[in-house]
């Protein structure tokens, strides 16, 4: 029986705990599901919900402050496109300060269990941690952020694949990940300055160790700034 229970865990065979949750972090019935969801303590992933400004959504929600149709919006692709890049480094840049990044992804999709919402995968929970109590009430460009543990570690069961194959026929209402794609060429300069700036951390924090056990002038240990960028706010 319990090896039963195990195999099915988080399965369409399980009628107890909710395999969309388990899988993606995020269930379209929220509360209202039949299913339990099981909310980790701890995870390595971390989830940034709505914080993504998706173009569609906030061009839909212009036009009805306007009282227009949304169902005819338009988006400027390059624009919005060039805007995306400027948020994911934003956050890539921001995060990498608690620890090395395995995975950062932010939905493509226009579900409300989903819009906005951004992934990201620490290489250890106690990094993912600090995350979490650090950014948890933070603000960027106005926006309060929500974060909370995802039971999300392998992303290749949460990513739709027709969307990375570009055959999803379901679009931005797809119960699975369509994650923004990103340039690989972005992502590796800022892993290298992300290490870079870890390693000086590391020989910073270091100095200061040898200065206070050889009794230095510095008496304590400074606290780090989190940001230095405009776009980031305390709680």
């Amino acid at each position: 029986m319990a090896k039963h229970l195990a195999r099915i865990h988080g399965t369409e065979e399980d009628k107890v705990n909710c395999p969309f949750y388990f899988k993606i972090g995020a269930c379209r019935h929220a509360d209202r599901c039949s299913r339990i969801h099981h909310r980790p303590a701890f995870s390595q992933t971390i989830l940034i919900k709505h914080v993504y400004r998706h173009p569609v959504r906030e061009a839909e929600l212009k036009a009805a402050s306007e009282g227009r149709s949304a169902d005819a919006v338009e988006v400027d692709e390059e624009e919005a496109r060039e805007d995306f890049l400027v948020f994911f480094e934003d956050f890539y840049v921001e995060l990498s300060k608690f620890g090395r990044l395995e995975a950062l992804h932010v939905c493509d999709n226009l579900g409300d269990h989903m819009v906005g919402h951004v992934y990201a995968k620490f290489s250890d929970e106690e990094e993912a941690a600090d995350a979490l109590n650090i950014m948890h009430g933070r603000y960027y460009l106005g926006r309060r952020l929500e974060v909370e543990f995802s039971p999300v570690t392998d992303f290749r069961e949460a990513r739709c694949r027709d969307f990375d194959e570009d055959t999803c026929r379901r679009g931005g209402f797809c119960n699975f990940m369509h994650v923004k794609p990103v340039p690989m060429c972005l992502i590796r300069d800022m892993e290298e300055d992300a290490e870079e700036d870890r390693r000086r951390e590391r020989r910073e924090r270091e100095r200061r160790r040898r200065e206070r056990e050889g009794g230095g002038s510095e008496g304590g240990r400074k606290r780090r700034s989190r940001s230095r960028s405009r776009s980031w706010s305390g709680s």
